[in-house]
């Protein structure tokens, strides 16, 4: 310690007079680096290289990177549980085995491009813009949408302004990004009454000015990435029949490369930003030389062999068609026969091509046998009525209900217990949604009527729906277990959303559709 404090005098001089308990002396500078080399944290220290990044690197590399830095050996271990760091990170595309690309390099490699954005006769009525999704690929990681900047033709910023519109006029925007706006209040009385408030720019001014019209489109420059700046032109309908046909050549390029990618596990994991971006960058340069203008909306409209589905997460991604088939609610069941399965509850109601799988089929229970407004004879009638003769095994018909019976004795020894009245409601809500969709599809079976019947736009509704409502009644089953605090406040956001698109869909099935 001698040695050490000498080297110190020497280097920096007479320390400060002010001691600690100890003894030791108070030297009012920061170390040197090859002191503090250690004091950082492995994590922080990884997170910097990573922002630093500007080239595409391996898993290898990149602890070698650390190492160096670290001034560490880096063990086995902490290399494993880095990559799992890389690969989940919100700025890295995890590509082919252990390499990954910083969105930045594929932000520099498309920068020249413009956004297409079409504008409808709403938008145009309310005189404002709302981004939304098609903003996508240029959507800035961790920023919110109020924290953008516009600018117009000649670089002015356009002024933000908070709107409250209903929930049906906003969620179209909304229908591809990772974040939807949270600002919702609901309607008890009238749930597609619902509003939410969002940011929106206003251009009234512009839409003047260059009198749009329904189906005219405005040109989005990205300026600034990091900052999130953008500037928008108009687009004339006659200069975009002038690029259509190499827009379409590039969604075909972009089609083609991501057919190669149906088995390649990440890919098909990700979700739609870093799916697109991973696909654009690796399209060869010249295709760009070509085409200017990319429209997200356009490109998933275009895909053929790739639906757009909900990721369980949040937010959506690209996966196969073949892959993207609804569950037993959302798919036509006609042509498939009954084994008689006598195992357990679930493989029973498997065989039974229920619309429910018993971890929903629990949740249900428990909200229906702590209240009184429901009849259990009611609630089993809707639950396992709607298809003729249920059981076609006498035996599975018993096996069923001993399993029914030892379900009810638990549940029944539960409701001792007391639960969170918040937790108890919120399940009750996600169970009074599950039952309205399956009261649709009695409906529906009622009619002769087939899921694939009905328009794409009501029938991914229901989808949507239907995976809600599996997903939150799933969190929900194990009152011994109850939801943390982030699922509970995801799921009364979602609420908000939910409720209102369920009276839409109702509306739809049991009015317009009646004519059938």
């Amino acid at each position: 310690m001698q040695i050490f404090g000498e080297l110190i005098q020497h280097l920096y001089g007479a320390p400060n007079q002010r001691l600690f308990p100890n003894g030791l002396v108070y030297y009012p500078f920061s170390l040197p680096k090859f002191f503090m080399a250690n004091r950082i944290s492995l994590s922080r220290l990884a997170e910097t290289l990573i922002q630093e990044s500007k080239a595409p690197f391996n898993t290898k590399d990149f602890a070698k990177h650390l190492e160096s830095r670290w001034q560490k050996e880096v063990s086995d271990s902490a290399i494993k549980r880095l990559e799992k760091v890389l690969y989940n990170h919100s700025s890295l595309i995890g590509i082919f085995e252990s390499n990954f690309i910083p969105f930045c390099v594929v932000i520099d490699k498309i920068f020249h491009m413009s956004l297409s954005v079409k504008l409808g006769a709403w938008e145009l009525k309310q005189g404002v813009l709302i981004p939304g999704h098609r903003l996508i690929p240029f959507v800035p990681i961790n920023m919110q949408e109020s924290k953008l900047t516009f600018l117009d033709p000649e670089g002015e910023e356009i002024s933000k302004l908070k709107k409250s519109y209903y929930i049906q006029d906003i969620v179209p925007f909304y229908q591809y990004s990772a974040n939807f706006p949270e600002e919702i209040k609901i309607n008890e009385w009238i749930p597609g009454k619902s509003r939410m408030t969002v940011t929106v720019w206003d251009m009234r001014s512009l839409y003047r000015k260059f009198s749009f019209r329904p189906g005219d489109a405005l040109l989005i420059n990205l300026v600034d990435y990091e900052k999130g700046i953008y500037q928008v032109r108009p687009y004339s309908s006659q200069q975009y029949r002038l690029d259509r046909l190499r827009m379409r050549a590039l969604y075909l390029a972009l089609a083609t490369q991501m057919n190669q990618l149906f088995q390649d596990k990440k890919f098909c994991s990700a979700k739609l930003e870093k799916q697109l971006l991973r696909v654009l960058f690796s399209i060869n340069s010249d295709v760009f030389k070509e085409v200017e203008v990319f429209s997200v909306t356009e490109f998933l409209e275009s895909l053929k062999d790739w639906a757009v589905v909900g990721c369980e997460t949040g937010g959506v991604q690209m996966v196969p068609v073949w892959q993207a088939e609804p569950k037993p609610f959302i798919r036509s069941n006609a042509n498939l026969s009954m084994k008689g399965d006598m195992g357990s509850l679930e493989k029973i109601f498997q065989d039974l091509q229920l619309a429910f799988d018993v971890v929903e089929f629990k949740s249900m229970l428990y909200t229906v046998m702590a209240s009184d407004k429901y009849k259990l004879e009611a609630v089993f009638s809707l639950l396992f009525g709607g298809q003729g003769d249920l059981f076609q095994d006498k035996k599975q018909h018993e096996v069923f209900y001993g399993h029914l019976r030892d379900l009810l004795f638990k549940i029944y020894e539960d409701h001792k217990t007391c639960e969170s009245r918040l937790v108890a409601s919120l399940r009750e809500r996600c169970v009074d949604t599950k039952f309205s969709l399956i009261g649709i599809l009695r409906f529906l079976e009622d009619q002769e009527v087939g899921l694939e019947d009905l328009p794409t736009d009501l029938l991914n509704q229901i989808i949507e729906l239907d995976h809600f409502c599996a997903e939150a009644l799933h969190q929900f089953a194990e009152r011994g277990h109850p939801p943390d605090l982030k699922f509970i406040r995801e799921v009364r956001v979602a609420l908000k959303v939910v409720l209102p698109q369920l009276t839409t869909v109702e509306e739809e099935v049991y009015s317009r559709l009646a004519i059938y």
